[in-house]
């Protein structure tokens, strides 16, 4: 019972703060947001993201936020008769940007 009341009363809580913070048009800048991934050519395999295509969208006035790793990728290298064969870890990242919505 006084379980049920804690949740019931943490969830209030929760909603009340979730609703002080909700949205209002013109508080804050609206931004666009879009991002460019690691392209599969085969099932499997991965090309990295084109340095031109990141050049691309900063030239359009996209800003760069953030890289986080998208795809880890690990290979062993080497002949079988190898015991054991060298392991290589492929990291192909996510690029993440932001600009301000045009206000048309």
């Amino acid at each position: 019972m006084r379980r049920s009341v804690l949740v019931i009363i943490i969830c209030a809580a929760a909603t009340l703060v979730l609703w002080a913070q909700r949205d209002r048009p013109g508080d804050h800048p609206a931004y666009e947001v879009t991002y460019l991934m690691p392209h599969e050519t085969s099932p499997a395999q991965y090309r990295q993201v084109d340095a031109r295509e990141v050049q691309t969208l900063a030239g359009e006035g996209w800003e760069l936020v953030a890289v986080v790793p998208y795809i880890y990728k690990n290979e062993e290298r080497g002949t079988p008769d190898m015991a054991p064969r060298p392991m290589v870890t492929q990291v192909y990242p996510a690029y993440f940007f932001k600009r301000l919505k045009v206000v048309r």
